[in-house]
């Protein structure tokens, strides 16, 4: 059994999650639902040790644990899968899956690979696996830790089967999605958080997808692709190259010349948001001015506030990046392309991790930029 008891985590600009109980049973799927900062990312990184909670206990069969990070955690069985795992891309999947676990689980690599990887060679490089592969890969690794409680963070894809065995053989599992219907099919039950508190936990086989949406946003109809919003078989490296085409132009932005000899300048926001359009690592000004360091430091700042305003963020312009909630960086991201007025706007997976709510507000942005004149394509391919 796994115990959360009254967690609270708290910053100065905002508070997080408030007097968050929970109790996981072995042998059980769960399912962790919200909108863009109800918590349910802060909630897995307070139990895998990315983040220490400002108050509250966590338990394990009876047994307070003490997580100050990720090691004690893994330490103590809680493994997490993050929605952009962190695997070396040029090393093989065999040493990927080597670093962190015993010697005796290094022989069971194969057994494993075979399961999670069919087809896969252990010598194929991870930079060659699909994005379903690579999670597979991390998923793979942390299995081989032995682990008590999995948690898995926004999966692009689970096999139904599989979860469900592994829940049998005594595992809890704790998956955090923004899909009502992967939580519905694949949990045992399904828990709620709104605002930073415990909302609900109602049985997967007593709650429909429409209840879900009415109890979190007052929603109860069903979002399409808008017309006004193009899609395209283009990938990121094709849009990449597009904008390396006049020397001397900004890493975001850049001015092609079509046929007709028509000057475009073209925005660009990648589906990877929190290693590719920014990095965790990073304080808020970074992010925000990473186009235009060259003015002066209250310069800087006066303009990455006035993209805050715009996003609707509120957080410190010397806080990380890593405090963002997925909605947020993405809101933020959109505001720092926007500023330069692009006459084209690539996405690529822009709705991913979002909820109902923040994905109607962000076709609402992308319909009055439209109006405008921009031309706003989303990318298929990658």
């Amino acid at each position: 059994m796994l115990s959360l008891k009254d967690i609270n985590v708290k910053y100065s600009y905002k508070t997080v999650l408030t007097g968050v109980s929970l109790d996981f049973e072995p042998g059980k799927i769960y399912s962790l639902l919200g909108e863009n900062g109800a918590g349910k990312s802060t909630l897995a990184h307070v139990l895998c040790g990315d983040i220490l909670p400002t108050g509250g206990c966590i338990y394990l069969n009876q047994k307070k644990l003490k997580i100050r990070k990720p090691k004690d955690a893994i330490k103590n069985g809680i493994v997490c899968v993050h929605q952009r795992p962190l695997l070396a891309p040029s090393l093989s999947i065999r040493d990927n899956l080597r670093i962190g676990i015993s010697h005796k689980m290094t022989k069971r690599i194969p057994e494993f690979v075979q399961n999670w990887l069919p087809g896969r060679e252990l010598t194929e490089e991870v930079r060659n696996l699909s994005e379903v592969e690579v999670f597979n890969t991390s998923l793979t690794g942390a299995l081989l830790k032995s682990p008590n409680v999995l948690i898995l963070d926004e999966p692009p894809f689970l096999n139904k089967e599989k979860i469900r065995k592994l829940a049998d053989s005594g595992l809890i599992i704790i998956i955090i999605t923004h899909s009502f219907k992967e939580a519905i099919e694949k949990s045992d039950e399904v828990i709620l958080l709104k605002d930073g508190s415990l909302l609900e936990r109602t049985p997967a086989a007593q709650i429909t997808e429409e209840d879900i949406k009415e109890k979190l946003f007052g929603l109860t109809k069903t979002l399409t692709i808008p017309d006004f919003i193009e899609e395209k078989d283009i990938s990121e490296d094709e849009v990449m190259r597009l904008r390396e085409k006049i020397s001397g132009s900004s890493p975001k932005m850049t001015k092609t010349v079509s046929p007709k000899t028509e000057v475009h300048s073209i925005g660009y926001i990648p589906s990877d948001k929190t290693f590719r359009a920014s990095n965790p690592n990073l304080t808020i000004l970074q992010l925000c001015s990473a186009y235009h360091t060259e003015k002066k430091q209250a310069d800087l700042e006066e303009y990455s506030r006035e993209l805050l305003k715009k996003a609707d963020v509120n957080i410190k312009l010397y806080e990380k990046a890593l405090c963002l909630s997925g909605g947020m960086l993405q809101r933020l991201i959109l505001e720092r392309e926007l500023a330069e007025n692009p006459q084209e706007l690539y996405l690529f997976d822009p709705t991913h991790g979002l909820d109902v709510e923040a994905t109607e507000r962000l076709y609402r942005r992308l319909e009055g930029l439209a109006k405008k004149g921009t031309k706003i394509i989303i990318g298929k391919a990658e």
